[in-house]
C-alpha cells in the first residue's frame, strides 16, 4: 500500500483539506498520514496522525526529524499547497531508495537570482522507500549545521541537495514538469501533470480551482 505524508502544523488550513481530497480522489487505496505537532487538528480526509513535539522553532529541521521517523513503507512526501491529479504509484516500479523530483528550468528567488544551482530538487514532491531511511537521517543532522536563518528557509531543500550529491543509496530523479509542476497562469491546461504545485500566491488559484469543482 503506497502512504502520502505531509506535515502540517497549526490552525485548520483549506488548502491542506484541498490536497487531501485529491489524493483521496487519485489514489484511493493510498493511506494519508499527517505529521505534526501535539496540538494540530487532523486535516479532513487523514487515516493517521504522527506527533512530535514542537517549540515553533525551526520548521526545516523539524520536517526532515518527521521524514527520518516516518514509518518505513512506500511513501510520497507532499506539500500542503499541491494537487494530486493523477495515481502515483507507478512511479514505484522504478529502482531506487529515493525519488526527488528535479527542477527543470530557472527559478528566481526575491532578488532574481537562479536558485537551481543551489536548490536542484524541489521538496513539495518526494518519494521514498524503506531503505531510503539513512537518506533523510543524514539530511536531518546535516539541517542542523546550519543557520537560525537557513533553519527557518529552505534548510531542508540544502540539505537534501548536500546529502543528494554524496549518497550511496540509489537516487532517482522525475522531472517537475511532471510530477512536481509550478503553473505560471491560472487558466493554463494542467491535465497532463501528475501533480501541480501552487506555489506561494498561486494559493489563491487552488482555492479557486476547488471553488469551481464544487
Amino acid at each position: 500500500m503506497l502512504t502520502v505524508g505531509f506535515m502540517h502544523i497549526g490552525k485548520i488550513s483549506k488548502v491542506a483539506q484541498i490536497m487531501v481530497a485529491s489524493v483521496r480522489k487519485a489514489m484511493p487505496a493510498a493511506r494519508i498520514v499527517q505529521m505534526t505537532d501535539s496540538d494540530t487538528k487532523p486535516v479532513t480526509g487523514v487515516h493517521d496522525v504522527i506527533r512530535k513535539r514542537y517549540d515553533g522553532k525551526y520548521p526545516m529541521p523539524y520536517r526532515l526529524l518527521h521524514l527520518k521517523d516516518f514509518p518505513d513503507a512506500e511513501a510520497v512526501f507532499l506539500d500542503t499547497d499541491v494537487v494530486v491529479q493523477k495515481d502515483l504509484a507507478p512511479v514505484f516500479e522504478n529502482d531506487f531508495d529515493i525519488g526527488l523530483t528535479i527542477r527543470d528550468k530557472p527559478v528566481l528567488d526575491p532578488e532574481g537570482i537562479d536558485i537551481t544551482a543551489t536548490m536542484p530538487y524541489n521538496t513539495g514532491v518526494m518519494f521514498s522507500r524503506a531503505s531510503g531511511r539513512p537518506f533523510w537521517e543524514a539530511a536531518y543532522h546535516y539541517c542542523l549545521t546550519f543557520s537560525d536563518f537557513e533553519k527557518e528557509w529552505w534548510g531542508d531543500q540544502l540539505s537534501i541537495k548536500a546529502v543528494a550529491d554524496a549518497t550511496p543509496l540509489k537516487l532517482k530523479t522525475f522531472p517537475c514538469d511532471l510530477y512536481n509542476y509550478t503553473p505560471d497562469r491560472p487558466d493554463e491546461d494542467l491535465s497532463g501533470k501528475f501533480v501541480v504545485h501552487y506555489k506561494g500566491l498561486r494559493k489563491e488559484w487552488m482555492l479557486r480551482l476547488a471553488h469551481t469543482d464544487n
